[in-house]
């Protein structure tokens, strides 16, 4: 992971939640992944405003915190929610 993009999640996030987020796996958190992508809606809507992102991630629960810390750390685990949600694929045709 980029030493970047970790030190702008320690900025927002804290540095326990980064060390959290670091050694958890999404499966192990009870959390409700539509939160999760609201939550992660509601950050990047404030990309630019780091204070205004701590803010909204102060008011989360530290699960969900974690969870979304995970997920901007590597967008790639967003597959790992979409599988914890039971997701399906729309039916073509």
């Amino acid at each position: 992971m980029s030493n970047r993009i970790d030190a702008e999640l320690v900025g927002i996030f804290g540095r326990w939640t980064l060390a959290s987020a670091q050694c958890t796996r999404l499966e192990d958190l009870k959390v409700d992944p539509e939160r999760i992508r609201q939550a992660a809606q509601a950050v990047m809507d404030e990309r630019g405003h780091p204070e205004r992102q701590k803010a909204l991630i102060d008011e989360m629960d530290e699960p969900t915190a974690v969870a979304l810390c995970i997920w901007l750390r590597d967008p790639a685990k967003s597959a790992e929610l979409v599988k914890l949600a039971g997701a399906r694929q729309r039916a073509r045709g």
